[in-house]
């Protein structure tokens, strides 16, 4: 089954769901497969997500108490969510819009006159809709220069604002430069590409220039920005300009670019003669020859259009030769280019020289620079070099041992009959890890345990080495087996909160003393809980919000 939001939704609930677009920022580590995500969430806490859609409805685990009670969680979606946002799985969500259909209804039952009236009116009271109604007149009586004025004019005037605009006003920038792009769009989508063409250069100049003296920490205007010029290489494509000037001006915007927007020849080239390309092509070799010995950071946009060149040329050599320049080769910018070439036997030579230059990794990985070791081991898989696979996945998990990782390295193992031998290896590492590691203690294997479903080994593997950080998965998946050792597991932190004051701090520590309570409740030491608290009110009798919280929870 293809994933979707709406699949998401169905499960998780409006309240659930809701909370889960809000942690899609938190989602990290994310790997998929045809149907599977993993994925941490690293918020307040850390868990561990596991989303299965091979099902009628999604399905998972998450290392989260709100899912160890059964439920479908906030972390679950927005792994689903991030997934489908990665655009590396099949999504379907195919949704209809009944407003909209009610309001094409009602515009089909009206007559011409009454349309003729509506339209009248709206273009009395929307700048837009005038607008729009001109353009249509201009291009009727061949007279465009006055609309396109009109354009610039409305783009100065909606992106006048001066001086340094901090992060607050940063969004009511971005939110003018919005509406004035919704509206150079609709009219591009009308067929006026060269009316707005000069506007939408305008806003894109602007709006660069705009970044260098803006707080924009939350990327709103960056975005506007690149929006502009994405619409700006549309109209160009789609208008009639003069390709040479073009040429001349891609190379200058992009030699002058502080890094946004980013603008590639691919978009442009089709704008181009023979005569514009060949000025490109020298313009860049100029610029290439200016800056021969420039710094990374200088060079990084001309290294870039000597690339675009190479792959505009279909010259695969070239292409690798410039990503191999650097401290590092752009394996999987390479690899990439390689197998679209259908030159297989070069990819996985490639691959082979990542590999043992440790250039494989399932964070970062897949990108130009990192091999995704997932990719890697399907590589190998195909050809038969089963050990091979089974080694980056192994060297994976190596490198960034955690539950994910080991689930990857399962699944891959079932499609080669190795299950227990990888589970025994798995397992034989996060001992080691647990023996020599103190910082961790046994965090590694406790919850390769619970991962399994094995709780009292994940008990016996804490009582051994300690559960280091998965100390509080443990507490909430532990706790119907041993629910005091689960109570004392908040122990150590509890302490460590209580040693300063810190009222903030207080409503946190009455809850997790009232879990610890219903915990020694249920494992029949009531009375010694009794005591734990009775000596805290003494220790910290002196802390009124602390003794208001404990109060309020009946402690």
């Amino acid at each position: 089954m293809p994933l979707s939001e709406t699949a998401l939704f169905n499960v998780a609930g409006d309240l659930v769901y809701g909370r889960g677009e809000d942690y899609v920022r938190y989602v990290s580590g994310l790997r998929t497969t045809d149907f599977k995500a993993y994925a941490s969430i690293q918020a307040k806490n850390v868990y561990t997500v596991e989303l299965d859609w091979s099902g009628p409805l999604p399905d998972g685990t998450c290392t989260c108490p709100h899912n160890a009670d059964g439920n479908f969680c906030k972390h679950l979606v927005a792994t689903g969510l991030a997934a489908i946002d990665s655009g590396r799985v099949a999504v379907d969500d195919t949704t209809s819009s009944t407003a909209d259909a009610a309001l094409e209804s009602v515009v089909h039952s009206m007559d011409v006159d009454e349309l003729r009236e509506l339209v009248m009116t709206l273009a009395q009271r929307d700048d837009g809709v005038r607008r729009m109604l001109e353009i249509r007149a201009a291009t009727a009586s061949g007279d465009v220069e006055q609309a396109k004025a009109e354009f610039e004019a409305y783009v100065r005037n909606m992106l006048a604002f001066r001086g340094f605009v901090d992060y607050r006003r940063s969004f009511e920038v971005a939110e003018a430069a919005s509406e004035m792009l919704d509206e150079l769009e609709s009219h591009l989508d009308n067929g006026a590409a060269e009316v707005v063409r000069p506007a939408l250069l305008r806003a894109l100049t602007r709006l660069r220039k705009m970044l260098e003296q803006v707080d924009d920490s939350s990327g709103s205007i960056g975005y506007e920005c690149q929006r502009a010029a994405d619409l700006y290489a549309r109209a160009c494509r789609l208008g009639e300009p003069d390709p040479v000037a073009l040429a001349k001006w891609l190379v200058k915007f992009r030699a002058d670019s502080p890094g946004w927007p980013h603008l590639v020849l691919a978009d442009f080239v089709d704008c181009f003669d023979e005569q514009a390309l060949a000025t490109y092509r020298r313009a860049v070799a100029a610029l290439d020859r200016k800056l021969k010995d420039r710094n990374e950071f200088h060079r990084s946009e001309v290294d870039d259009m000597l690339l675009e060149l190479a792959d505009h040329d279909g010259d695969v050599d070239r292409a690798i030769d410039l990503l191999s320049q650097g401290e590092h080769p752009q394996y999987g910018a390479i690899v990439d280019r390689l197998r679209a070439a259908g030159r297989n036997d070069d990819a996985v030579a490639w691959i082979d020289r990542a590999v043992a230059e440790g250039r494989i990794s399932s964070h970062g990985g897949g990108n130009a620079y990192w091999l995704s070791p997932d990719h890697v081991a399907k590589t190998y898989l195909e050809l038969g070099r089963i050990d091979d696979a089974v080694g980056v996945l192994r060297a994976d998990f190596v490198r960034q041992p955690s539950v994910q990782n080991y689930r990857v390295l399962l699944d891959f193992a079932a499609t080669v009959d190795r299950v227990d031998t990888e589970r025994a290896w798995a397992f034989d590492h996060a001992r080691q890890l647990a023996a020599s590691d103190r910082f961790a203690a046994g965090a590694v294997l406790v919850q390769l345990h619970m991962s399994d479903g094995d709780i009292d080994a994940a008990w016996q593997a804490a009582d051994r080495y300690g559960p280091g950080w998965a100390w509080r998965e443990l507490a909430v998946r532990g706790a119907d087996a041993r629910p005091v050792d689960a109570a004392d597991l908040y122990r150590p932190e509890l302490e460590k909160d209580l040693r300063y004051p810190n009222s903030k701090l207080y409503p946190d520590i009455a809850e997790r003393l009232a879990t610890m309570a219903e915990l020694y409740e249920r494992g029949g030491r009531s009375a010694d809980f009794a005591s734990f608290i009775e000596q805290i009110r003494r220790d910290y009798g002196r802390r009124p919000s602390l003794i208001k919280a404990l109060d309020a929870k009946g402690l």
